[in-house]
Parts: structure tokens; sequence; C-alpha cells
């Protein structure tokens, strides 16, 4: 299930990324952190899937370099990874990478959305 696309709500995932930020993490990282997750948070609307292959070629890094960054979304419970078959045919097991939606998170998505009614209201 996709999340509402509204500011609101991609700052809140964004300020989740930035409260848990791992000990010792530089800024740097951080905001490298910010980034893929804004991608995977735009892009998983489209036909293609979001795969960590589709992630380095739109960010020119390196597969190791992206697969590093999902993982530490992934230690934060903020995205999910789902097998596919492999986009390119070949061997090999490709993952669909989409934002998770947790209790919590679907909680604080309702709020979000009250909110900006009762405000359209006034």
């Amino acid at each position: 299930m996709q999340p509402p696309r509204t500011l609101a709500s991609l700052r809140m995932f964004l300020e989740r990324i930035l409260r848990n930020a791992f000990p010792g993490e530089s800024g740097a990282a951080r905001l490298q952190q910010l980034g893929l997750f804004t991608l995977i948070y735009l892009m998983q609307g489209d036909e293609e899937p979001v795969t960590a292959r589709r992630l380095a070629e739109v960010t020119e890094q390196s597969d190791g370099d992206v697969s590093r960054r999902i993982k530490k979304l992934l230690a934060l419970d903020l995205i999910e990874r789902s097998p596919i078959g492999n986009p390119q045919g070949g061997r090999g097991q490709a993952y669909k990478i989409t934002i998770k939606e947790s209790p919590e998170t679907k909680r604080l998505i309702k709020k979000i959305n009250e909110t900006s009614s009762r405000k359209r209201k006034a």
C-alpha cells in the first residue's frame, strides 16, 4: 500500500530518520539516508519497481553503496523488501523496495490528514 503523497507525511518520515540516526554517524551519512528514502518514496508509484539496481543507476552510486544505505533504512524499519523476478532476466534475486507502513506510521498519517482537514474547514 502506498502512503499518501503529502509534504506533511514525507516530512514525518524524514524527521524519523533524523531522530533515529545511528550513534557516531556523520551528518553526510544521514543526508544520504534522507535522499535515498525520498527517492524510494517518490518512485514507488512508478510502473517499474524500485530496486537497489534502479536506485544505483538513478543516483550513479555503486551497488554496494546503495545496498549499505538500504540496510540502514531497513534497520530503522522504514522500508521493506519483497522478492520479485529479476528485471534483467539474469540469475539472482531482485527485491522490490517500498516504504513500510507500521501501525505507528498509519496513526501518524491519519492524524496529519485529520489536522489538514480541520485547517481547510476553518
